[in-house]
């Protein structure tokens, strides 16, 4: 039996024995074979979008994220191909104890009855969905009884993230490996081995915490100014990377736990997941309206005349541009998504170099601009505090990511890396966009940039087009788990026979998608203030799921081996968080 707590090595024997192709798993990164293979490295990434494009869990009365039975739950098995130790669905729904079988049939690949850390390869797997899909009916998946495998049975119902059983989508690594693991009570169940290693899971992990967020940080540090606003952005990173650790801790309490909304459940039941989905409803709802917003403005300092080409055309524009790319496939989406870090790093890159082409101020970083020490008032400091804290908000994805690793244990140390990096990027946008504009700081840095004259004329459209790429490839990823959870709710993803059935499914699908941009649309017409969106969803959302909700978790489920002072410490941490949360965001809706 392997758990999260075992040594990754102690089955190695086991897949050499029987894979002895499996040789090159320890080859340099960079190579075209082993785990850090350019092709790894790509299906890592790919199964990391699918955890941020379906972090809304949709059932709050489920234990887990995807299926669970038993009594526990108070369900009952009716399920012909229901099986306790096997129960990962796939990525159309069916148990994998289905799959198996037909692996078994076709391939040969069992020598024996058991399940026991065998490989399976993704082409093999894909094809048996497939097969298997067929012989479903339109409502629900039903197989012969002979098609189930001889398992030893016990009384549970184990569970496993949909994003993770989905074996990512039809990208994925080239082998799938089956691992045994245990709860907390003590029940064994087989579930799909982790694939990605600590340099795919930090290079992951760095592209959640890059984003929009960073080109407000010099206004947040004008706001704050030096003596506060530093320190304050330094502390929020160093908080939020501890959160994490706490986050990963409450896991390893239970090793089927593999989601944010599962460490909810785990907590606090029902109530904590519905809590939960709503504060990510909001979050990526946020998320949308200001990838929208920063669309509008670029295009509009390097084209608008307030006449025609107005800030409202240009959202209006970006409804036409971005609607679209939700009807795009999720792997393509992946694909495209990888351009959205590498633009932003390159904005921050460029902002650097656009301060040394300009000689004098302002936007110069030869001839700087007057900056402050101190806040110019209580509710500047307090909408600081927000904006500070709006880059660091990647705790929804940080249990999916662990969860996804080759050796979970490593998990804490590629934080370690994640959070310099992320602190080297933030701390570097902040204090140079602060130099080069000073008080002149307002909206996102890469608007001031662009509505000041003096730079080489290439410089304009370059950044525009790059911060125009960040909204085409963050907006649908966004948008995906709001649709999703719409597409449950109104019954539109329901597999169906009837031909009418499936023409009002796609009917639905389509204004939902349309629905879901449109309304991104008019609440950015309805808020236009970059540094605003971005300070309210650090203020109330990033507080609460990166601070105050991890720091629950963790006295809940790791109560009993809290010492005195650590208990102080996290309760500190729920207290003053909470005080700052009401604050900043009274802060931003008043002033």
């Amino acid at each position: 039996m392997t758990s999260y707590g075992q040594h990754p090595d102690e089955n190695s024997h086991l897949l050499a024995s029987r894979r002895p192709s499996l040789a090159f798993l320890d080859t340099p990164i960079g190579s075209f074979k082993g785990p850090n293979s350019l092709h790894n490295f790509a299906s890592s990434f790919t199964r990391a979008q699918s955890f941020a494009a379906t972090k809304i869990d949709n059932d709050i009365h489920k234990k887990r994220s995807f299926f669970t039975g038993g009594e526990d739950d108070g369900e009952a098995i009716d399920d012909e191909t229901f099986d306790p130790e096997l129960m990962i669905p796939s990525i159309r729904g069916e148990r994998l104890s289905t799959v198996i079988h037909d692996l078994q049939n076709k391939n040969q690949l069992f020598m024996n009855d058991e399940v026991d850390n065998e490989v399976f390869y993704h082409d093999d797997i894909m094809s048996a969905l497939y097969e298997t899909r067929s012989r479903q009916s339109a409502d629900h998946a039903t197989v012969p009884p002979s098609a189930i495998p001889t398992l030893r049975k016990r009384p549970y119902g184990a569970s496993f993230s949909s994003i993770r059983s989905a074996i990512s989508t039809a990208t994925s690594a080239s082998h799938v490996t089956l691992k045994k693991i245990e709860d907390s009570e003590g029940n064994v169940v087989t579930v799909l081995a982790g694939q990605s290693t600590a340099p795919q899971t930090i290079f992951n992990s760095v592209n959640v915490l890059i984003g929009v967020g960073l080109l407000a940080l010099p206004v947040g540090i004008m706001k704050a100014g030096w003596i506060l606003g530093i320190p304050i952005l330094v502390l929020c990173g160093l908080t939020t990377y501890w959160t994490a650790c706490l986050l990963s801790k409450a896991m390893d309490t239970d090793y089927t736990i593999m989601t944010y909304a599962d460490l909810g459940y785990a907590a606090y039941g029902s109530t904590a997941k519905l809590i939960i989905s709503l504060l990510f409803s909001v979050d990526l709802l946020g998320a949308g309206v200001s990838l929208i917003v920063l669309f509008s403005d670029s295009l509009y300092a390097l084209l608008g005349d307030d006449q025609i080409w107005t800030r409202t055309t240009f959202k209006l524009i970006s409804f036409l541009v971005l609607t679209p790319f939700t009807f795009v496939p999720l792997p393509i989406l992946s694909i495209i998504s990888l351009f959205g870090i590498l633009s932003t790093i390159s904005i921050t890159i460029l902002v650097m170099i656009c301060g040394f082409l300009k000689p004098t101020s302002p936007g110069s970083l030869l001839q700087i601009m007057p900056t402050n020490l101190w806040p110019q008032s209580i509710p500047d400091f307090l909408l600081a505090i927000g904006i500070l804290m709006a880059p660091f908000g990647g705790h929804a994805i940080f249990p999916n990511l662990k969860s996804d690793m080759r050796h979970p244990y490593k998990f804490n140390k590629t934080l370690r890396y994640t959070y310099f990096i992320t602190l080297i990027t933030d701390c570097s946008m902040g204090v140079l966009g602060f130099l080069m504009f000073g008080n002149k700081c307002s909206n996102e840095i890469t608007n001031t940039l662009l509505l000041t004259p003096g730079y080489p004329v290439w410089c304009y459209p370059l950044i525009s087009g790059l911060i125009c790429i960040i909204p085409l490839a963050k907006t649908p990823l966004n948008a995906k788990p709001i649709i999703s959870t719409l597409d449950v709710l109104l019954g539109v993803n329901n597999i169906t026979t009837s031909s009418f059935r499936k023409g009002l499914n796609s009917i639905g699908k389509f204004f939902i998608r349309v629905g879901v941009n449109a309304v991104f649309v008019i609440l950015a017409i309805l808020f236009p203030e970059f540094d605003k969106i971005i300070g309210m969803l650090g203020a109330s959302i990033c507080f609460i799921i990166c601070i105050i909700l991890p720091c629950t978790f963790y006295l809940k489920l790791c109560g009993g081996n809290i010492k005195g002072f650590e208990k102080f410490i996290v309760w500190a941490a729920i207290i003053i968080s909470t005080i700052l949360a009401f604050a900043a965001t009274y802060a931003v809706i008043l002033f």
